[in-house]
């Protein structure tokens, strides 16, 4: 049994507690679908399409908009690698979690340490697109 689901039998939590926090925690607010909309505007607009974000001071959203599965919260449990920002999707969620029950936040280490991220691909180098 890795940290993680150790943890999550001391705490009493369950992959679908999580699944439902992290959705409500992770959703889009108004603030969040304006900036969207914006970048949106920024990219499909000709005169604006090659500037960056600062110069037209286009925040980045606060949420990404989804929050994570049960069926992901249950592979990490079992020491299954998960990307870098499902992990701390999981650590928002169970952090909501536990200030609702009024006990301390816990940090990433705690959650899922000795456990490997799911490694990303890997940059193309010039050599290999010829």
């Amino acid at each position: 049994m890795g940290t993680f689901q150790s943890f999550l039998t001391s705490k009493s939590i369950t992959p679908k507690q999580i699944a439902i926090t992290s959705k409500r925690v992770e959703t889009r607010d108004e603030a969040s679908r304006d900036l969207m909309q914006k970048r949106w505007n920024k990219r499909v607009t000709k005169e604006t399409a090659d500037k960056k974000y600062s110069e037209l001071n286009i925040a980045k959203p606060a949420h990404a908009g989804r929050g994570v599965s049960e069926k992901t919260v249950a592979a990490a449990a079992k020491d299954v690698p998960v990307a870098r920002k499902v992990r701390s999707k999981i650590l928002k969620a169970v952090n909501v979690i536990l200030a609702k029950k009024g006990q301390p936040a816990a940090d990433m280490k705690a959650l899922f340490e000795g456990s490997k991220a799911r490694a990303g691909k890997k940059p193309v180098t010039e050599e290999k697109k010829k």
